[in-house]
C-alpha cells in the first residue's frame, strides 16, 4: 500500500537564536506505512526553504485538508516520498520513528501571546535527543489552526478535546495518541510518555518521587532516583524544569490536601471511615431493643453502616486523599508490627496506583511486526492485574490470550492458523454431533440426554435477562418496535423473576403468578398465558445470543460428557460470550475456563469443599476476630461464601465489573486461587459490621446474600492484594519459626505448648495459595449409578 501522510502542520518554527529574524519556518509531518506497526510511524520536520514550489503547495493544501478531517481511522493522504528526501537535506531537519522515542513535552502557549507553544522530543537514547530542535507552533500564521480556532469560537467552545485552550500542538498530540499509548505524567502534566512501561509510570508518580522505600519523605531532588533508573548520562539541565515543577506539584498537593482535610465534611467522612458513630449507634440500648424485636432493623443498620463507609472511601479516592486511604487500609488490615510484618511503601503504592489501564495503543505497541510479544508474559499480566483492560472491544482481543485460546508466544500467522483449526474442530467434532444426532437406543441414555437439554435451555432462557444482548426474546434480539412477538411477552416478566432470583440467591421454578398473569392479560387484551407456552410450559428460545449460549453448552456436553451440564455453568459462559461475541471462539474460551472451574462442579463436591476449607483456614489465620465471632454464630463453615466462589462472584457484581474482576483472577499474577483472597477482602471489609451486628447463622447468611451490587470491586482488589502480601509474609515468618523450633527440638531443647502447636501446625491448604499453578480436578467416568 502507498504510504500515508497522517498529519501536516505548517508554520512550525525552529528558533536557532533569540533574534526573531533567524527563525526558520517549516512543516511538522507524521507519516505512516500501512504495512508496518502504527508505532513505527515517523515524525519529521522539514523547512519550507528546502522544498520545491510544487511540494510546498502540496503540503500547504494537505495541512488545510487534514486540519478539517474528523476521521478517527488511520487514513491520510498519499504523498510522494521525494518530499521528505528533498526536505531532509537541510539544517535542523530530522525524521524519527515513534518507536525510538521516550517522551514528548508539550509547553502551552501564553494566553497573552508572550510566548509560543512548543514541542520537545526526547528519544530513548540521550545522544539521539541532541539532534531534535525545539519546535515552536506559530498559531497566528498557520491557516489550519486559525480556521479551527474560528470554528471553536463560533461554537462558544474555545477548548480542545483535552479541556485546555486549543493550540496547534493539540492536533499533533491527538494524532500521536491514535498511533501509540501516550500517557501524561503526574509529576509534570506537560510531559507525555510514549508506550511507557509500568515501571516508568510508577516512577513518574508523585509518591515514588517524594518518599523513600521506608515511607520517609526524601530531602533530595525528587527526580534523582528517576534519573538513575532511566538514563544516567542525561544532563541535569534537561531535568531542571521538571524537577522544579515536580517539587512544586508535591508541595501544592500537600498544601491543598491539608486544606481539604480541614473541611468539616471531610472530617465527618474520615470519622465515618472507621464508623465510631455507627458503632456507638449500634450499641445504644434503644436501638438494640428495636433490633431485638425486628431482625430487619439490625440488617438495615448494618447496611447503612457499610454505605457510610463506602461513601467515605469513594470520596477520599475521588479527592486524591491517598494518605488517608493508605492509613485506613493499613489500620484495618491490622499489620503485625511485633512480628515485623509491615507493608513497604512500594507495596502500598503498587496496589493503590491502578491508574494505568491497558489501552489499545499500549497493547499494539507490545507486539513486533510479526505479532509476537516483546515483553515478558509476567510484565503483560502486571499491566492487566494492576490497570485492567480499558475497553470491552480490547477485552475481546486480550481475553483470547487470558483464556489460553492463543499462546502468549504466538505470531499473527500462528494465531490465524489456530483460529481456523479451532473453528473446524468445533463445527465438525462437537456441534455437528448433536445437531445431526439420532435418538439413542438406550432409554436411560436418551432420558439423560433430554434432561441435559432441558436443564440447559431452562437456565439459558433466564440468563442475565437485564443485559442488552440477552434481554429480548426476539428473532433479532432487539426490542420489538410495535406489536410484541409471542415469546417476548413473557421475557419481561421472566426478567423480573430473574432479578428476584439473583437477589435471593435461589433458583425459581418456571411460572408466572396470578397477579402478573392478570396484569399481562389486561395490557395485551387478546394475549393470554397459554398462547405463550408449549404444553409443557417450555417456550422456545428466539434470541440469537441466547441460542448461541445454548449451542455452546450443548457442545460442551459432548466435549465433557462425564461432567455434563451443571447449574451455574451458564453464569460462567455468559460474560465470555458478552465479550467475545463469536460462537466458536467463545466455546474454546469456555472449554479452557472449565479446566480451571470444573472442580467447582464435581458430583462429590470435593473441589468446592477444598476451597471452602482453604478459605476457612485463611480466615482463621488472617481474620482471627471475625473467625471467632463466626464460630459463635454457627457460621464457621462459611456456607454464605458458597455461591460467591462457585461462579466467581458473578451474581454479586454488574457485568462490566465482573469482567474486570475475572481478568484480574485469570492473570494468576500472585496465585491461581486469588479468588479466595478477593473473598477474604469481602469478609475483612464487612468484619466489623458482622461482629457488631449479628449473632445468628441466618442473620449472617441473609446479610451476605443481600450484599450484591453494593461493593466497590476496585477497593476490594486493593485490599485483596495487600491481604495476599500480608499472608505471604506471614507464611514466610511461620516457616522460619518452624525451622527454628525444629532445630531447637533436635538439640534437645524443651518446647512450650504454644511452640509445639506452631511446630505441628499443618498448612496443607494454605500452602497451595502461594502457587500460580492451576489446580485441576476432573469428574470421573459417568455411570448410571453416579447420576442417582
Amino acid at each position: 500500500m502507498v504510504s500515508q501522510l497522517l498529519f501536516c502542520k505548517s508554520k512550525v518554527f525552529v528558533h536557532p537564536t533569540r533574534v526573531a529574524q533567524d527563525n526558520v519556518p517549516g512543516y511538522l509531518l507524521v507519516t505512516y506505512d500501512p504495512d508496518q506497526q502504527p508505532q513505527d510511524s515517523s515524525i519529521s520536520w522539514i523547512p519550507e526553504s528546502g522544498l520545491s514550489k510544487a511540494h510546498d503547495i502540496f503540503l500547504k493544501n494537505s495541512d488545510l485538508k487534514l486540519g478539517k478531517s474528523n476521521d478517527s481511522s488511520l487514513t491520510g493522504i498519499s504523498y510522494n516520498p521525494m518530499i521528505l528526501t528533498e526536505g531532509l537535506c537541510n539544517t535542523w531537519s530530522f525524521t524519527v520513528r515513534l518507536s525510538s522515542l521516550y517522551s514528548l513535552q508539550f509547553r502551552l502557549p501564553s494566553p497573552s501571546g508572550w510566548w509560543f507553544g512548543s514541542l520537545i522530543i526526547y528519544a530513548k537514547s540521550p545522544q539521539e535527543t541532541e539532534t531534535f530542535p525545539v519546535l515552536f507552533f506559530h498559531d497566528d500564521q498557520c491557516q489550519s489552526t486559525i480556521d479551527k480556532q474560528k470554528e471553536l469560537n463560533k461554537s462558544m467552545s474555545p477548548f480542545g478535546e483535552s479541556g485546555e485552550m486549543y493550540w496547534g500542538g493539540a492536533d499533533f498530540r491527538n494524532i500521536i495518541r491514535k498511533l501509540v499509548d501516550l500517557q501524561k505524567t503526574k509529576v509534570d502534566p506537560t510531559v507525555w510518555l510514549i508506550n511507557a512501561t509500568l515501571e516508568d509510570l510508577r516512577n513518574f508518580s508523585p509518591e515514588s518521587l517524594t518518599r523513600r522505600s521506608d515511607g520517609i519523605p526524601k530531602n533530595i531532588d525528587p527526580l534523582t532516583d528517576v534519573q538513575e533508573s532511566f538514563w544516567n548520562k542525561w544532563e541535569s539541565t534537561k531535568w531542571s524544569m521538571m524537577a522544579k515543577l515536580a517539587d512544586a506539584t508535591s508541595k501544592t498537593g500537600s498544601f491543598v490536601g491539608g486544606l481539604i482535610r480541614k473541611h468539616p465534611l471531610v472530617k465527618l467522612a474520615e470519622k465515618n471511615s472507621d464508623n465510631p458513630y455507627v458503632q456507638k449507634l449500634l450499641k445504644n440500648e434503644k436501638v438494640q431493643e428495636i433490633q431485638d424485636d425486628f431482625d430487619s432493623a439490625r440488617i438495615y443498620l448494618a447496611k447503612w453502616a457499610l454505605g457510610v463507609k463506602e461513601q467515605s472511601e469513594r470520596y477520599q479516592q475521588l479527592n486524591r486523599l491517598n494518605d488517608t486511604y493508605r492509613k485506613m487500609l493499613t489500620n484495618e488490615l491490622d499489620i503485625d508490627i511485633d512480628n515485623n510484618i509491615q507493608f513497604t511503601n512500594e507495596e502500598l503504592n503498587k496496589s493503590m496506583e491502578r491508574n494505568f489501564p491497558l489501552t489499545k495503543q499500549k497493547w499494539d505497541s507490545l507486539f513486533d511486526s510479526q505479532g509476537r510479544l516483546t515483553i515478558t508474559v509476567n510484565e503483560m499480566k502486571d499491566f492487566i492485574f494492576h490497570g485492567g483492560i480499558e475497553t470491552m472491544e480490547l477485552k475481546k482481543e486480550v481475553w483470547l490470550f487470558l483464556f489460553n485460546v492463543y499462546p502468549w508466544d504466538s505470531s499473527n500467522d500462528e494465531r490465524l492458523q489456530i483460529n481456523e483449526t479451532l473453528r473446524e474442530i468445533y463445527e465438525n467434532d462437537y456441534k455437528s454431533k448433536w445437531v445431526n444426532r439420532h435418538k439413542n437406543e438406550d432409554p436411560a441414555e436418551e432420558e439423560y440426554w433430554q434432561d441435559q437439554i432441558f436443564r440447559i435451555e431452562k437456565d439459558v432462557k433466564r440468563n442475565d435477562r437485564h443485559i442488552d444482548i440477552y434481554k429480548y426474546n426476539t428473532i433479532d434480539g432487539k426490542k420489538p418496535q410495535n406489536q410484541k412477538p409471542k415469546a417476548s411477552y413473557v421475557s419481561e416478566i421472566e426478567a423480573s423473576m430473574i432479578q428476584d432470583e439473583s437477589n435471593s440467591g435461589t433458583i425459581k421454578d418456571d411460572h408466572i403468578d396470578d397477579e402478573n398473569l392478570e396484569a399481562l392479560n389486561e395490557d395485551e387484551g387478546e394475549t393470554n398465558y397459554e398462547e405463550q407456552f408449549d404444553e409443557d410450559e417450555h417456550w422456545k428460545i428466539l434470541n440469537p445470543n441466547l441460542q448461541t449460549l445454548r449451542n455452546i453448552l450443548i457442545s460442551y456436553n459432548i466435549h465433557n460428557s462425564n461432567l455434563g451440564y451443571v447449574q451455574g455453568m451458564t453464569d460462567l459462559l455468559s460474560p465470555l460470550y458478552y465479550i467475545i461475541r463469536d460462537e466458536a471462539l467463545t466455546f474454546w474460551c469456555f472449554v479452557n475456563f472449565m479446566e480451571r472451574m470444573e472442580r467447582n462442579f464435581l458430583r462429590d463436591q470435593s473441589g468446592i469443599r477444598d476451597q471452602m476449607l482453604t478459605l476457612s483456614e485463611l480466615c482463621n489465620m488472617m481474620l482471627p476476630k471475625l473467625n471467632e465471632h463466626l464460630n459463635k454464630c454457627d457460621s464457621s463453615n462459611l456456607f454464605f461464601c458458597f455461591r460467591f466462589l462457585l461462579v466467581w462472584f458473578k451474581r454479586e457484581f454488574s457485568m462490566e465489573d465482573i469482567c474486570y474482576i475475572w481478568e484480574n483472577f485469570l492473570t494468576d499474577y500472585y496465585s491461581s486461587q486469588y479468588q479466595l483472597f478477593f473473598m477474604l477482602a469481602i469478609l475483612q471489609k464487612n468484619s466489623n459490621i458482622v461482629i457488631d451486628s449479628f449473632t445468628q447463622f441466618d442473620q449472617v447468611l441473609k446479610y451476605f446474600n443481600d450484599i450484591q451490587n453494593s461493593m466497590d470491586w476496585k477497593d476490594l482488589m486493593i485490599r485483596s492484594e495487600l491481604l495476599f502480601i500480608k499472608f505471604r509474609k506471614s507464611m514466610e515468618l511461620l516457616e522460619r519459626k518452624k525451622e527454628m523450633l525444629s532445630n531447637m527440638e533436635k538439640n534437645g531443647r524443651l518446647l512450650s505448648e504454644e511452640d509445639k502447636l506452631i511446630l505441628n501446625n499443618e498448612t496443607k491448604y494454605l500452602s497451595t495459595l502461594l502457587s500460580k499453578k492451576l489446580i485441576i480436578q476432573t469428574e470421573g467416568d459417568r455411570t448410571i449409578d453416579s447420576l442417582k
